[in-house]
């Protein structure tokens, strides 16, 4: 827990969260502190957080492909992101569409992360493969 810092945003890092700090938990957490100062846009966390122990070797290629997925802000294409997905601007302000895009990216990705880390340490995955140990 030596990574852990004692405030993050200014405020403090409670115990509980202070254990579960490279977990969804704790990017949850770090999440929250950013909407309540009036960050409506929070970083992504998904480099953040730590894959859990005793995944399979499939499923945790799985599990990083979904974490190496980006937002174009270019394309503006919402998720999935496949071409032809049309930008359509609702607003005049390209960059908080951009952003709120972005964030949509974010947590979708996230989701099917957590969802594959469920599906391969449930034991009942018929994807799942051995682990190579190196």
């Amino acid at each position: 827990m030596s990574d852990v810092p004692e405030t993050y945003l200014g405020a403090a890092v409670p115990d509980d969260i202070k254990k579960q700090w490279r977990r969804w938990e704790g990017a949850e957490w770090r999440k929250a502190q950013y909407r309540a100062t009036n960050r409506l846009y929070p970083p992504d966390e998904r480099f953040n957080v730590r894959a859990p122990e005793g995944m399979c070797e499939r499923h945790w290629d799985m599990r990083i492909g979904y974490r190496n997925m980006h937002f174009d802000p270019v394309t503006g294409d919402r998720w999935p992101g496949h071409p032809g997905s049309l930008f359509i601007v609702i607003g005049s302000d390209l960059n908080a569409v951009r952003e709120e895009r972005r964030c949509e990216w974010d947590e979708k990705a996230s989701e099917q992360m957590q969802l594959i880390e469920r599906i391969c340490l449930s034991g009942r995955s018929p994807q799942c493969t051995p682990r190579e140990t190196s």
